[in-house]
């Protein structure tokens, strides 16, 4: 199993700060990169729940910005699932089998690389992995 040390944990994933500007798309997909690289030789539950932690961390920043929510279909049910995801009642608790935990992680990992995708595609000056 992996530890997870200060290093892992990125302050702009953590926070879900909309005031901060603009968005460590670098950072989120970093941790995107790390919830999808999660295989079946489990990790262990802290690892999952942390990874699960910083995703929605990520997933709050990208529903506060205008992504086209309006205009597009497609943005809507992203955000649809977003806001799904991110409910308490739809987050795994304690007594969660670690494998529903680990899909939970894995899905938020999905859907929060599809907000980077857009995210850099509306905003290409204001990645911070240029």
């Amino acid at each position: 199993m992996t530890a997870v040390t200060d290093k892992d944990r990125s302050p702009s994933v953590d926070a879900a700060d909309p005031e901060a500007l603009p968005i460590d798309v670098e950072a989120i997909s970093d941790v995107v990169t790390k919830a999808l690289a999660i295989t079946l030789s489990m990790p262990d539950r802290q690892e999952i729940d942390l990874t699960a932690t910083q995703l929605r961390g990520a997933l709050n920043l990208f529903v506060t910005e205008e992504l086209g929510f309006d205009e597009d279909p497609v943005v809507r049910q992203m955000y649809r699932d977003a806001y799904r995801l991110t409910e308490l009642n739809a987050r795994p608790t304690a007594e969660t089998p670690q494998f529903v935990a680990f899909e939970y992680t894995r899905e938020l990992g999905r859907l929060t690389r599809r907000f980077v995708s857009l995210y850099r595609e509306r905003h290409p000056e204001g990645t911070s992995d240029e």
